[in-house]
């Protein structure tokens, strides 16, 4: 905060009616000679971490977005005032309105009667009470509290707020108020105390540090595709879209504070030299991701999979093959992550220790007992991704490619090509093939899969055991289509290739360097029987 108090004093005079921030700074230390843990609260509250990051990078040139200036670094007075109203001083505040509301970050709202995109208001604390005053408005009504809820379960008590109000509660840039209705409010607390029933019954040590770590909860609109976020600038705030069940809200829960704690610890100890750049395999994602991005990963999806290796034996029926499949899957790609990172030169000592941490977690609650068909569409759903996501992002080395491509033509076998020759090159695609959308389905509801009218296409021959059909169309498919990477992952699975498999870029880079040279493309399944004749 002092960092963003030196930056900002010499913009002074482009902040207009905020210009004042010396006086801010005075009011705010004097909350914290009264009241330090109030002031703590404050500044730890998730809304100002977002709001400080934003602020600074405003001040020093940065700015993320075209957020105005004045209105941004003013929003430091919302925060003094903050302070102050909590530690029950007067005060007498000029603070920015933004989206027609007047904040008071973790105390409450002032909805104005008419709209204010940006503006001014005053926020007054005396002995008569908490007041905003704007010239012509009235602001008699129009006061929302900061929501909270407290409770307990099996002597794990929780106290979290609900932000349904504040600007900077998405971890983005100000965003309107969205709050929630009594009928969804009421949705949402019981909801919650379902869940921390749950939690405190079955996942002990992941409700402890949820007691210890949770702050806010901040509810994302149903349109929003976003199971649940968390932020480096908002330890112990968690944005969830609504959740089906106490289930599905205890695994977002316990898979985003994960999020909170590798921040911290991030910011106490190096884990990794490297930079940011995105190049890694994060099983759980369509993108390439920096290390540090598949560190949290494997931290937060271990978790997860703990989660569903105690839960699966506390769900009713119709949610047991939910509950096998996410176990499994889960695990099969923290494992595929941990195999990944296994001698990467850029992990520290402690980097190494944590993702050891990692492993030895994970093969405590491994699975060994998934059913067979859900054990099957695991491996074939991972192998799926692996192979697409290699696909579009993965360049191969142009000289392997060249030679393989001549090898061919000159009929001769083909060459070992090491796949770490290549380089990630990060592209836009993404989302998941329709065989895999086909083969979770059949996973997760058998009988509603069995309802599906059979269409001719490789997927549903695939899932119809016939392999053979399955080939000859994902090859017909490919020979109009040759840069289709479903077409590609679906024949290297029909195939069961190893070449596929492990560098499908670069069989899919030959066959389009022989289309280039010769008269015709080659056949797909010829070219790849070749390449895994040289794997054998």
């Amino acid at each position: 905060m002092r960092a963003f108090l030196e930056a900002a004093r010499p913009i002074g005079e482009r902040l207009g009616p905020f210009a004042d921030l010396d006086g801010a700074w005075a009011l705010l230390a004097s909350a914290e000679r009264t009241a330090p843990e109030v002031v703590e609260s404050v500044l730890m509250h998730h809304s100002v971490g977002v709001w400080l990051g934003r602020a600074l990078r405003q001040v020093l040139g940065t700015a993320a977005d075209a957020t105005p200036l004045w209105s941004e670094v003013g929003w430091f007075h919302a925060v003094a005032a903050a302070a102050a109203v909590r530690a029950d001083l007067p005060c007498d505040v000029t603070v920015p309105v933004v989206h027609g509301t007047v904040t008071i970050p973790s105390v409450g709202a002032f909805r104005l009667s008419r709209r204010f995109p940006v503006g001014q208001a005053r926020v007054v604390n005396s002995a008569a009470g908490l007041s905003v005053e704007v010239p012509g408005v009235d602001t008699s009504v129009g006061w929302a509290k900061a929501k909270r809820l407290r409770g307990s379960a099996r002597g794990y008590g929780f106290d979290v707020l609900v932000d349904d109000l504040e600007p900077y509660r998405e971890f983005t840039g100000p965003v309107p108020p969205g709050p929630l209705d009594d009928a969804t409010w009421d949705e949402w607390r019981k909801l919650l105390g379902e869940t921390w029933e749950l939690l405190a019954e079955h996942h002990r040590p992941q409700a402890e540090e949820l007691a210890a770590g949770l702050a806010a909860v901040v509810p994302l609109d149903t349109r929003r595709d976003v199971f649940a976020a968390s932020s480096s600038a908002a330890f112990g705030a968690i944005a969830l879209s609504p959740k089906r069940s106490a289930v599905e809200f205890g695994e977002a829960l316990v898979h985003e504070i994960q999020h909170s704690k590798v921040n911290a610890l991030l910011d106490l100890v190096d884990l990794h030299t490297g930079d940011d750049e995105p190049v890694h395999y994060a099983p759980w994602r369509d993108d390439p991701r920096s290390l540090e991005g598949l560190l949290h990963g494997v931290y937060a999806f271990v978790s997860v999979a703990e989660y569903w290796h105690a839960q699966r034996g506390h769900v009713p029926a119709s949610l047991a093959r939910r509950a096998q499949f996410n176990l499994g899957h889960r695990a099969r790609q923290v494992g595929a992550a941990v195999d990944g990172m296994r001698g990467l030169v850029e992990l520290t000592d402690l980097g190494r220790r944590f993702v050891a941490g990692v492993a030895v977690r994970l093969a405590a609650c491994a699975p060994d007992d998934l059913w067979p068909d859900v054990a099957t569409a695991v491996d074939e759903i991972t192998a799926l991704h692996a192979t697409t996501w290699r696909l579009r992002h993965v360049r191969p080395d142009p000289g392997a490619v060249d030679a393989a491509v001549t090898a061919w033509l000159d009929r001769r076998p083909a060459p070992v090509v090491d796949p770490r020759g290549g380089r990630v090159v990060p592209s836009a695609a993404a989302g998941d093939s329709a065989l895999t959308a086909l083969l979770r389905l059949r996973a997760l509801d058998p009988d509603e899969f069995a309802r599906l009218s059979y269409r001719r296409t490789p997927e549903h021959d695939y899932l119809r055991d016939d392999r053979v059909g399955a080939v000859r169309g994902f090859a017909a498919r490919l020979l109009g289509a040759p840069h289709d990477s479903a077409s590609w992952a679906g024949l290297g699975l029909a195939l069961r290739s190893p070449t596929v498999r492990v560098m499908p870029e670069v069989v899919c880079a030959v066959h389009r360097g022989v289309a280039a040279r010769a008269a015709a493309a080659p056949d797909p399944v010829a070219l790849v029987a070749w390449f895994d004749r040289a794997t054998r």
